[in-house]
């Protein structure tokens, strides 16, 4: 039905009348259905009844749509109490009391596996008890022992040195006096790279009898590290350090005491040294800071905007609006009319295809309002849309679909291994886009379950590995040319969810502090009725086009630049806590050696006047 803006403007439900030739009682109850979004009968009866009324009163009686709306209101009185719409709300009934059972059944499952997790945190509880006991008693012998040996070695050292003394006060041979340095001892444990850090963050020692819950998922963590990405626990130091300090605020000081007063799971950004900027920042690290405070740090991160951005979107609009009917054959039509104009402009070429693409989904049977499994999407909507831009940049780009391994994580993680030993396979990515000459991955991209299927844990869950698979690529060209300045670069990830198309920005821009913000959201169509916003669709992929293009431009920056005064560091430090007994263990050698040194220097000592006083 074509009505009149104003009309459409009161409806309620514009769609339904717009998209319906021969609109119906039992259409319109089918329409919200589908909307999920059926309330009771009485309720919907009465808005179909107010809407054909607002159609009447609009239009007029006398006018083709005004009378098709009193017909139908005539027809309304019948309609609601005959057979079909009767079997249609005894299924609704029917439907709700299965939904009902169906909730009653997942609380009683919820309940069991709430009882089942505290009966195991008791057992688990009894047996670090016992562990503990056996430790704390052990550790004691340990330390006994200990003692004990090194009372030996000091008693057998001073015997040596006094039976050389003797030896040369017989001999009349003097030894030559060995002055200790530095350059004598052991391994000073000189790093391999250019520079050392500069800083050792302090953090307090940990009680080794003090177990927490957190502690103890924490230690599981780390056991399963192996099967996760290998280089997204490390940070880059040094390099061209500036320090994020926001009206007086050190965020990285700030971001370590987050750290380990609320010892953050791998499912949080924080433990990866990322701060993740979302929509409202109400949790995390962000949290904790001012609201100005947070708002400046966005805008220390943010890109320049574009000025164009808006003309395209302008221009996309007026371009798509002479195309897109309601009429889905009109549509085709126009569309292969203007396909006969050979047009240059690669944009609307894009728009074009996009339509086309559009078309094939929905036309007959709308394959995007059908249940559709993560690969069948990836495969029949997402992998056609994006091959178009990146046919387009074949020169410089190849992209794999469908869970493919990222070869940067599993290069860092097979590093280590010998020949012989079995060597993995990175982590699987729906889809990953790779620079052709360079032959390195730059980019990634996720599909969050199926399109109808509402899950935020998988949202979640993809959005923190597209954050760890940006830093291990942001690792990986740290590697590659460690001279050079990383804050050169930006990496760009794209999620899919629920029909909505996602951008994150990754930058390495201040010392040790990685972030991720979410720069552009916007729809994929569901329903031909949404074609009528296709041009934010199309503008929005193609500025992802445009944003990974510039993404490359700065990778190829990094990558041929000789670097300045100040060359980065390719050492790379664990994040929390794994950074903690590294120092630890860094401080502890030193010292050892110190001690060392000292006791020599103080035998030598020891035996010049020894032998003074035989004299």
């Amino acid at each position: 039905m074509y009505l009149l803006p104003k009309c459409v403007d009161e409806l309620k439900y514009s769609d339904f009348w717009e998209s319906m030739e021969e609109p119906s009682l039992k259409k319109f109850l089918d329409f919200r259905l589908k909307e999920n979004d059926l309330k009771d009968r009485d309720t919907e009866h009465r808005q179909y009844k107010t809407e054909l009324e607002i159609i009447q009163s609009y239009h007029g009686k006398n006018s083709e749509i005004g009378a098709k709306a009193k017909s139908l209101l005539k027809q309304f009185k019948n309609d609601k109490s005959s057979d079909q719409i009767n079997h249609f709300w005894n299924i609704q009934l029917k439907r709700k009391n299965i939904l009902a059972e169906l909730k009653l059944l997942e609380d009683k499952c919820k309940l069991l596996d709430k009882e089942q997790n505290e009966l195991e945190n008791q057992i688990c509880l009894e047996q670090t008890k016992h562990i503990l006991d056996a430790t704390k008693k052990t550790v004691g012998q340990g330390l006994f022992l200990q003692k004990s040996i090194v009372k030996r070695f000091e008693k057998r050292i001073l015997d040596t040195e006094q039976q050389i003394v003797e030896v040369e006060t017989l001999t009349g041979f003097q030894t030559p006096i060995r002055h200790v340095t530095p350059k004598d001892d052991e391994e000073t444990g000189t790093s391999i790279y250019d520079t050392s850090p500069t800083h050792i963050r302090k953090r307090p020692e940990p009680n080794p009898f003090f177990v927490s819950s957190q502690g103890t998922k924490r230690g599981r963590d780390v056991e399963e590290e192996e099967d996760d990405e290998y280089n997204a626990d490390q940070t880059i130091i040094g390099g061209k350090s500036t320090d994020w300090i926001v009206n007086g605020v050190h965020i990285r000081e700030c971001l370590t005491q987050y750290q380990l007063d609320k010892n953050p799971p791998k499912t949080k950004s924080e433990y990866y040294d990322i701060i993740f900027f979302n929509s409202n920042d109400k949790d995390g690290f962000l949290s904790t800071l001012d609201e100005s405070i947070v708002e400046q740090m966005r805008n220390d991160i943010r890109r320049k905007e574009e000025k164009t951005k808006d003309n395209i979107e302008q221009d996309i609009k007026i371009f798509l609006d002479n195309i897109i009917d309601r009429d889905i054959k009109n549509t085709k039509e126009k569309l292969k009319q203007q396909k006969e104009q050979h047009i240059a402009s690669f944009e609307k070429v894009f728009a074009l295809e996009f339509v086309s693409h559009m078309i094939k989904l929905m036309e007959n049977v709308n394959w995007l309002t059908e249940p559709m499994s993560e690969g069948t999407y990836i495969v029949n909507v997402l992998a056609p849309i994006l091959s178009e831009f990146f046919t387009k940049n074949k020169e410089y780009w190849c992209v794999s679909y469908g869970e493919t391994c990222l070869m940067a994580s599993a290069r860092d993680r097979n590093s280590n291994k010998a020949d012989d030993e079995r060597r993995s396979n990175g982590k699987k990515i729906d889809t990953i886009i790779s620079l052709r000459e360079e032959d390195k991955e730059f980019s990634v991209t996720e599909v969050s379950g199926p399109p109808m299927k509402n899950d935020w844990a998988h949202f979640k869950g993809d959005r923190m590995k597209i954050a760890k698979m940006l830093k291990t690529l942001m690792n990986q060209f740290a590697e590659l040319n460690p001279s050079s300045d990383i804050t050169l670069i930006r990496l760009y990830g794209l999620q899919s969810y629920l029909n909505e198309l996602t951008i994150y920005e990754f930058q390495l821009k201040y010392t040790e502090i990685y972030t991720m913000e979410i720069i552009l959201t916007f729809p994929l169509p569901k329903t031909w009725a949404d074609m009528a916003k296709a041009h934010k669709t199309v503008t929005g992929l193609l500025e992802y086009e445009r944003l990974l293009f510039e993404s490359m431009e700065t990778i190829k920056d990094f990558m041929w630049s000789k670097g300045g005064p100040k060359k980065m560091t390719t050492r790379m430090i664990n994040s929390p806590p794994k950074s903690v007994e590294k120092t630890k263990c860094t401080v502890t050698t030193k010292k050892t050696k110190s001690t060392a040194t000292t006791k020599k220097n103080k035998s030598t000592i020891t035996a010049k006047k020894t032998k003074k006083a035989r004299i």
